[in-house]
């Protein structure tokens, strides 16, 4: 397996007016440390996989993500996180975001947490298995994402350990 670093184009399906547009409110030097990406050892097909939705997901029944803190503040989001069961239908899920168009997500759960293709994938062999649970945060933290990186992240990446996950997906919204 080829585990050679490659530089992602962040601008590659945005086109150059919006990169334009957009890349000069981005500094050229982040002001986080470097993101410690793991190299991924297996192949896939061996491979135990979860989500990490970032449209404010819970199970019905557990506490929602803030929305009240939301409205408060609306340059910030909820910098908590949920675990999702794996088995859990859209039936059982709601979305708790003001940023973004929940309705999407309670016509087609697939939106935000893609558990079906996921699912499908494991069927065909393509992915060895899913992992027992799922992860979901609110994904708009304005400027300061401290609580998510400092306390929610380590959390979630324990709990993922805690399930023997290899890779992690991120599907943002």
């Amino acid at each position: 397996m080829n585990n050679t670093l490659r530089e992602v184009d962040p601008w590659r399906f945005a086109g150059s007016f919006l990169e334009r547009i957009l890349s000069g409110g981005i500094p050229d030097e982040p002001n986080h440390p470097p993101i410690p990406w793991t190299p991924v050892t297996k192949p896939l097909a061996q491979s135990k996989v979860a989500l990490l939705s970032t449209s404010g997901l819970s199970m019905k029944g557990d506490t929602p993500f803030d929305m009240e803190f939301e409205r408060q503040n609306p340059t910030r989001g909820d910098s908590s996180w949920r675990r999702l069961r794996a088995d859990a239908t859209a039936a059982e899920i709601d979305a708790n975001h003001l940023h973004i168009d929940t309705g999407y997500v309670e016509r087609d759960l697939n939106v935000a947490l893609p558990v079906d293709r996921l699912r499908e994938l494991v069927a065909e062999g393509v992915v060895g298995a899913s992992a027992p649970s799922h992860y979901s945060i609110m994904g708009f933290q304005g400027n300061d994402s401290s609580d998510l990186v400092e306390k929610s992240a380590p959390e979630i990446a324990e709990a993922m350990r805690s399930e023997e996950v290899d890779l992690a997906l991120l599907t943002p919204v």
